[in-house]
């Protein structure tokens, strides 16, 4: 018997509702089903075949640090406006659901590893992240000096407020706000962008997944922290004692896609992009 995790956003309308429904459906086809209300998502996911995720892109996302030893289809039911990880509204979920299990089309989505590591504290935390990885100013901390290298190689030195390394997903989330670059999920790289850099030359830049990131943090007061964050979800201050080493994880995260829509319809209807000319 197969086993179905349910992870339910409660704070959306109508997701506690939908959930009873989708259990009910996948009951009576001798489904074993468990749900977030039930019990703790890190529990479930590691022995459940499919998860199905109801709520927005940020329900997904709570969901990946639970990820860190296996990969696990995830079927995404938007509640809201469509996201681009939720591409599957609730009036489509049965048809959906029928879709996945005739015929899966599942999408390997490039997921990053961070390692913070202390020269003083000598520990080390570690993250996992679906968007994207966030080094950026704390509070009221005055402007960052970052240096950043490229399997190495010193990339550049800035002042600014930060530094995302974002994947293809994330490309569409706070790297896009900083103006970088939208790149389809299907491209195998990593994108860099600073974040309110002072040098005005300095840009996205997009390079191989499999080059490994290192950042180190300045700051003018030894006082002053940094916030790393992973996804928005899982975050730590950090100092010029710490690293930041960033690469490919080695575990994709396993996106359930739409029957209805394609990663470009999907991008259209989020920005609104016109699909003829006037």
């Amino acid at each position: 018997m197969k086993k179905v995790g349910i992870v339910i956003n409660q704070k959306k309308q109508g997701a506690v509702e939908l959930a009873a429904k989708i259990r009910a459906w996948l009951g009576k086809r001798d489904l074993a089903v468990v749900d977030s209300m039930a019990q703790p998502v890190e529990q479930f996911v590691e022995d459940a075949d499919f998860l199905i995720s109801l709520g927005g892109d940020g329900t997904i996302l709570s969901i990946v640090g639970h990820l860190r030893n296996r990969s696990v289809p995830v079927l995404g039911v938007n509640l809201g406006s469509l996201g681009f990880l939720t591409e599957v509204k609730q009036s489509e979920v049965f048809e959906e659901l029928t879709a996945y299990f005739q015929q899966p089309t599942i999408e390997d989505r490039l997921m990053l590893s961070c390692a913070a590591w202390s020269k003083t504290r000598q520990t080390e935390r570690r993250f996992l992240a679906l968007n994207d990885i966030v080094i950026s100013r704390e509070g009221l901390a005055r402007i960052l000096r970052l240096d950043v290298f490229v399997s190495g190689e010193k990339l550049t030195s800035f002042r600014g407020d930060g530094v995302i390394i974002a994947t293809p997903t994330g490309s569409t989330a706070y790297s896009l706000s900083a103006n970088g670059a939208v790149v389809h999920p299907k491209l195998d790289v990593i994108v860099i962008t600073p974040i309110c850099p002072h040098a005005l030359s300095l840009r996205s830049i997009v390079i191989g997944a499999d080059e490994k990131i290192n950042v180190q943090v300045r700051t003018d007061d030894p006082a002053e922290k940094a916030l790393l964050t992973a996804d928005g979800q899982e975050k730590i201050e950090i100092d010029d004692s710490y690293t930041v080493e960033v690469g490919r994880s080695n575990t994709p995260f396993k996106l359930i896609k739409s029957t209805k829509r394609s990663y470009l319809e999907t991008l259209r209807e989020n920005f609104k992009l016109p699909d003829s000319e006037k």
